[in-house]
This record gives structure tokens, sequence and C-alpha cells, in this order.
């Protein structure tokens, strides 16, 4: 099953707002997530349920914040965070 990915709130501004290397790694972490959206990926701070997610990217430079929808088959990313 392949998800689509989405930009929600305010991570649209955030991945503009990205130096290139750093946009060039996200996406590339945004299709594993197409394909895999429950792999390497940890479950958010508890009470924020199951499908609130985070995961690395750009060699552990970057933090994705993200929620996937089973039943849509869609992966919403929300927080995007570049420390490299």
């Amino acid at each position: 099953m392949i998800y689509r990915v989405e930009f929600g709130g305010g991570a649209e501004g955030q991945f503009h707002s990205l130096p290139k290397d750093a946009r060039e790694a996200l996406i590339e972490r945004a299709v594993d997530l197409c394909e895999h959206p429950w792999d390497n990926a940890a479950i958010r701070p508890p009470g924020q349920g199951r499908r609130f997610r985070e995961t690395i990217y750009g060699s552990g430079h970057g933090v994705l914040g993200f929620y996937v929808d089973d039943s849509a088959e869609f992966v919403r990313i929300f927080d995007i965070v570049w420390v490299g």
C-alpha cells in the first residue's frame, strides 16, 4: 500500500525555509514514509495517540512530526525541525 504525503499546519512554510540539502533529505524520508509510515518512527509523547509519530531524517540532523491515517492512506507532516 502506498500512502499519500501532504504538509499540514505550518510544515509547508518550514519546508521552504530549509537549506537545500535539508529539503532533499526530507523529500527522501517522505518517499520512505509513503511506503512504510510505521517503520523507524517513534510515537509522540503519551496521550497524543499512536498515529502521531516522529522520525529523524538527514543523517539525524532533522526531526519530522507526522500523523498517519490508514483509512485514507495518507501521512500528514505537521512539524519540521532541522538542526544541521
